[in-house]
């Protein structure tokens, strides 16, 4: 059913799927990508945190000038981070971070963004994305903080200036892998079907090496900082953006009609305001023909969603909208 005509939409061989991740903006710029529908995403800050992991070394605090020798016998944590951004620029940075033991900042005077521009292939289109990233960033935590549940870039400025602009809490949140992988059932051959179409290499190298060491000097240190009062407010202060009502996408009959039947899966990047409304939305992860990718936008962004929850209160966040096709 279409739920802004009432109008029945064909169904059969459709089959959708939404999902969630932790990444920022990607805007795809290739002929075959670039639909007239998509809705530029809004800058709401000049940086946003993009992955989190830990750096597997082994060792002492790390050695920073002027550092005070570790004598606690506890090892500190080492932290690998990126960026990503609007514009190309060197920024000063400060990163608030709710851990497993308490609350901890860190600045960091300068980051390089840099143009990071992307060449990816599905199995079926070939199309680049415009992208802003920094090279892997690093900090470190002390021992009694743990380690970070949820962060996030708090305030943003030129490098080498004060820090100004305020930014919302849009946090990635870190969380360490199963050791037990839980038994799922197997696939069918739609699905193997799916996931073999929606899936997107990168064909160059980026900016961002996701296993990157820390040069000597290049870590910064996080500090205590008190709880933010509005973290106590309500019980669930972070909360990822999810949808409030589907509009389901509809395989597009001309395919079925000029005998083209086939199968694709289209990801759509939906920007959510903090009202829940859909702002923004870009392709991701295109199908290289129009009519599919067309009507995964549409269907993304006419589909309303809740929007995210950082310290208690609505802020930007985003939603990946997967759309699944397959021919009658």
């Amino acid at each position: 059913m279409n739920a802004r005509t009432g109008e029945r939409r064909p169904t059969a061989g459709v089959v959708f799927a939404l999902g969630l991740v932790a990444f920022a903006a990607l805007l795809p710029c290739a002929p075959s990508a670039v639909q007239a529908s998509q809705i530029p995403m809004r800058s709401y800050c000049a940086a946003r945190m993009r992955a989190l992991s830990r750096v597997r070394v082994t060792g002492q605090k790390s050695p920073l000038p002027g550092a005070a020798p570790n004598t606690s016998g506890a090892a500190a944590s080492i932290w690998r981070y990126e960026l990503s951004g609007e514009l190309p620029a060197a920024l000063s940075v400060q990163l608030t971070m709710q851990t497993t033991k308490g609350w901890y900042r860190v600045a960091a005077p300068i980051v390089p963004m840099l143009e990071d521009d992307g060449t990816y292939l599905t199995e079926q289109a070939r199309f680049k994305r415009f992208e802003v990233h920094s090279p892997a960033q690093f900090f470190e935590l002390p021992p009694a903080a743990g380690q970070p549940t949820y962060v996030w870039v708090s305030r943003v400025g030129d490098a080498d200036a004060s820090l100004q602009v305020p930014c919302p809490p849009m946090w990635i949140r870190y969380t360490t892998a199963p050791k037990h992988k839980k038994k799922t059932r197997a696939l069918t051959a739609v699905e193997r079907e799916l996931n073999r179409l929606s899936r997107v290499k990168r064909l160059n190298p980026s900016v961002y090496r996701s296993h990157a060491l820390p040069r000597v000097g290049a870590i910064v240190q996080a500090h205590a900082v008190p709880e933010p009062a509005s973290e106590t407010t309500c019980r669930h202060p972070f909360r990822r953006a999810k949808v409030r009502h589907v509009v389901a996408p509809s395989y597009p009959a001309f395919y079925d009609m000029a005998g083209e039947a086939t199968a694709a899966s289209v990801a759509v990047m939906v920007e959510i305001a903090p009202n829940g409304s859909a702002v923004g939305s870009v392709l991701v992860g295109p199908s290289g023909r129009k009519l599919f990718d067309d009507d995964a936008i549409d269907a993304a962004s006419q589909t309303t969603y809740f929007p995210e929850i950082g310290l208690c209160v609505p802020v930007p966040g985003y939603y990946i909208f997967m759309a699944e096709y397959m021919p009658n």
